[in-house]
């Protein structure tokens, strides 16, 4: 039980012996029910896988505290019992193996997905061209930011990452503000014409990319989308 930012945790699951064959796509999601006792809540929910299907053993899942059931994430413990229908989805590069230049569109926790193909293409050297653009309110909000900042400097993939912030301190320096129509092109450049567009988050980041994109003429055969929502 890993606490990522504030309010953002990482849970890890080993399956119990016969099971270690869990097998998933990048991207793709579960349902989960923890099984811990101590008057916490047992309710099935859904969420991401955030691993890559590459590391051996164990599988996980990064979870934002944001209703009744998630705020208990944290009082998790090491030895809990879950239990795991899956995998689901198909939000995954893997399923479009010819893909060579990708755009990730994130909002806050929807980065979940995109770490899970992320992480993938690393650990199988894919060399593929990424831009992340990544949105959250405030610095501190910046999840996995050293893992991503360590995939930048690498070979594989051929990762470009932009951290856009809302409620920018006075010491930031990056990109302020939403991602919007005005930012798109400036940020995407000539791949507005040739890239293909994943994007996970809230519905309302969604619902505004989709608007977008299509205001810039990008085809919806290139997008695809994952909705994080109750």
């Amino acid at each position: 039980v890993q606490q990522e930012v504030p309010g953002v945790w990482t849970l890890t699951f080993a399956p119990p012996p016969g099971r270690e064959d869990f097998g998933f796509l990048p991207g793709q999601w579960q349902f989960l029910t923890l099984l811990r006792g101590r008057n916490l809540p047992e309710e099935e929910h859904h969420f991401t896988i955030s691993s890559s299907p590459r590391q051996k053993g164990s599988h996980t899942s990064t979870i934002k505290e944001v209703g009744d059931f998630t705020a208990t994430i944290g009082q998790t413990k090491p030895g809990d019992e879950a239990v795991i229908q899956g995998p689901f989805g198909s939000f995954s590069h893997v399923v479009h193996p010819g893909l060579r230049d990708l755009v990730f569109i994130a909002g806050g926790i929807g980065i979940t997905p995109l770490m899970s193909n992320l992480r993938h293409m690393r650990d199988t050297g894919t060399d593929k061209k990424v831009l992340l653009l990544y949105a959250n309110s405030t610095e501190a909000d910046i999840a996995f930011r050293d893992e991503l900042a360590a995939m930048e400097a690498g070979e594989k993939p051929q990762l470009q990452v932009v951290h856009l912030i809302s409620h920018p301190g006075d010491d930031w320096t990056g990109e302020t503000g939403h991602l919007d129509r005005e930012k798109l092109p400036r940020l995407c450049g000539d791949r507005l014409a040739r890239s293909t567009f994943f994007i996970s988050g809230p519905p309302g980041l969604v619902a505004a990319m989709l608007s977008s994109l299509d205001e810039v003429g990008v085809d919806q055969s290139r997008i695809s989308v994952e909705y994080f929502a109750l």
